[in-house]
């Protein structure tokens, strides 16, 4: 009788997986397209339905040249996936009444008080007093007016002045010396009046510090990281792990890839040594599976492992709050048709048009093409993880979330 009652468990188990595999053949047509056009080296695709894993699946190669092939447990530069993270941090030093939302930012950093603002009148540019302070919650929400030159071209020289126009700020030693930096120069903006994504993320990643009395590092690894069994996230991979780091490609003439080398860009920045700069904005690496960890307890309302709890449902809730109003969010020039939260883009009535996914869902990438997407509603979880440049896949990624959505409709 055991014996059938296994048989039959397995059996199920066998079709459930097969159904799924053949659900997602649209998915994987995506992917191997871009593979065989040579806009991509390979990837990683993870989907999580109703708190089950339904597609798990490497494609293609993490090193092309040397035909290494791409695995499930391929480390990728999340770059800003890095932002929830810190935020989710953050924001546990809330609810234990360290520090509060709408403070202002000069009562833990005495040096933004003086800051002032930068106004662009044609050809020239004037400083003039801010109209109020930064508050915490315009740092997570990216309307503190802290932003970076890719937002504000007509202000490269000024960025330029504090070095901090540097591909991810190897200028700096630390992450305490960047926000210094940082206080010193004029915003680009007056605080609450737009989004403008930039820099904000770095200085909630020193408040962490100062808060905490630990490093960015080590909170996170403590708080985050550990809890959730996040193995594979780091800011500086450990040596017996650096041969899992997936190469970064860029697409060049005549549909040809070519491997983005540390003399072009500082790409190796996993693999440096003793590091001691942690980039709140950009600066983990993970993988697909570690970051699933993260994104289905924000799904299961904080909760992980026995009923633990990593942060309150109430707080999760003015995570994936709006708190742009009616405005949308603004990303290298462009407005959104969707709002954000407090660390994560939010999707709106009009925004779902994109990729079908539920109003109020939520999400982000970074800016090597990986992408992740939660819809509450469906209880679903997209990630999809590619490594090249420039960052001009989000029509992919988009369309990877859509096709997943108009499959997981087909058999509810």
């Amino acid at each position: 009788m055991l014996y059938r009652i296994i048989t039959f468990l397995l059996s199920s188990l066998i079709s459930i997986q097969l159904l799924f595999a053949q659900t997602f053949v649209s998915v994987d047509s995506i992917i191997e397209n871009q593979i065989n056009k040579q806009k991509v080296s390979g990837a990683v695709a993870m989907i999580i339905y109703q708190n089950k894993v339904v597609l798990d699946k490497a494609y293609g190669y993490s090193d092309k040249a040397n035909q290494i092939p791409m695995q499930t447990e391929s480390i990728f530069r999340i770059a800003s996936q890095t932002k929830a993270i810190v935020s989710i941090a953050f924001l546990q030093l809330v609810e234990l009444g360290n520090i509060g939302l709408d403070d202002p930012i000069e009562k833990y950093i005495p040096a933004f008080r003086k800051q002032q603002v930068a106004i662009i009148e044609k050809d020239s540019i004037k400083l003039v007093s801010k109209k109020r302070s930064i508050t915490i919650r315009d740092l997570l929400s990216h309307q503190s007016g802290i932003s970076s030159p890719e937002e504000y071209p007509k202000l490269k020289n000024i960025f330029s002045e504090y070095h901090l126009d540097q591909p991810l700020n190897v200028a700096f030693k630390t992450l305490k010396d960047e926000v210094d930096q940082i206080a010193k120069m004029p915003l680009a903006h007056q605080p609450g009046e737009r989004f403008s994504y930039g820099l904000s993320t770095n200085v909630i990643g020193r408040l962490i510090e100062i808060i905490s009395g630990k490093s960015l590092d080590a909170y996170l690894k403590e708080n985050i990281f550990k809890p959730l069994q996040m193995k594979d996230t780091y800011f500086y991979l450990p040596k017996d792990k650096q041969n899992r780091l997936v190469k970064v490609y860029r697409n060049i003439k005549n549909d040809s890839l070519s491997e983005i080398l540390p003399d072009m860009y500082p790409i190796n920045y996993p693999n440096v040594e003793n590091g001691t700069y942690y980039s709140a904005i950009g600066g983990l690496v993970s993988t697909t599976h570690d970051y699933a960890k993260f994104l289905t307890c924000l799904l299961n309302d904080g909760v992980y492992a026995k009923n633990k709890q990593l942060i309150s449902r109430l707080t999760l809730q003015q995570f994936i709050s709006n708190q742009l109003g009616d405005k949308t969010f603004i990303f290298g020039g462009i407005k959104s048709l969707n709002n954000f939260g407090l660390g994560v883009g939010l999707t709106t009535k009009q925004g779902t048009i994109l990729n079908n996914a539920t109003e109020g869902s939520f999400f982000w990438g970074g800016a090597f093409n990986t992408a992740y997407m939660v819809d509450k509603n469906r209880k679903l979880i997209t990630l999809f993880y590619f490594q090249r440049t420039p960052f001009d896949l989000p029509p992919i990624l988009s369309k990877l979330e859509k096709q997943t959505i108009i499959e997981i409709d087909k058999i509810k």
